[in-house]
């Protein structure tokens, strides 16, 4: 029996059937466009997510190596702080020292000036000493002559004056 399609197509049955097919048809359509489009979205946010994930380890690994960089860092600059702190005494140690050697250097001048005022006072007197001598040569010819083979002196350039006076004994 041949199908009426025109009859078919009056039925209210057969349009509701037909209406729910194309809506199906559509419907299959859309959700496998949408599906698709989700698809690709959702491998486009993984690509991302690869990128950043090795952006990440990258920066994980930098992060890694300055951080044993900087244990590193942190070795060095304990061990200098170990270094200044010693330099620090000795050059505390060395300070002392110096003051001790000042302290002892100022001594050692007045010492020196002190013998020089001696040296000085001790050159006057045998000056006036042998003046003397020399005056009550000259005026007592009869006087015994003085012996000079046991001690003679000698006068620098500069004069009685001067600390170049030397007194040079012979052994008799």
């Amino acid at each position: 029996m041949p199908v009426d399609v025109k009859g078919e197509l009056t039925r209210p049955f057969a349009l509701i059937l037909m209406a729910l097919a194309v809506l199906g048809w559509v419907l299959f359509v859309l959700a496998t466009w949408s599906s698709a489009s989700v698809q690709k979205t959702q491998r486009l946010q993984l690509l991302e997510l690869n990128e950043k994930h090795e952006a990440l380890a990258a920066d994980h690994a930098k992060q890694v190596a300055a951080a044993g960089q900087l244990t590193d860092l942190q070795a060095k600059l304990d061990a200098q702080r170990e270094e200044l702190a010693r330099m620090s005494q000795a050059r505390t140690d060395v300070q002392a020292e110096l003051q001790n050697a000042q302290r002892s250097l100022a001594s050692l001048r007045r010492d020196v000036s002190e013998a020089d005022r001696n040296l000085q006072a001790q050159n006057q007197k045998l000056a006036d000493l042998q003046n003397v001598a020399e005056t009550s040569a000259q005026t007592e010819p009869s006087a015994p002559a003085v012996r000079r083979g046991s001690r003679r002196g000698r006068w620098s350039r500069r004069g009685r004056s001067g600390r170049s006076f030397s007194v040079i004994s012979r052994s008799r």
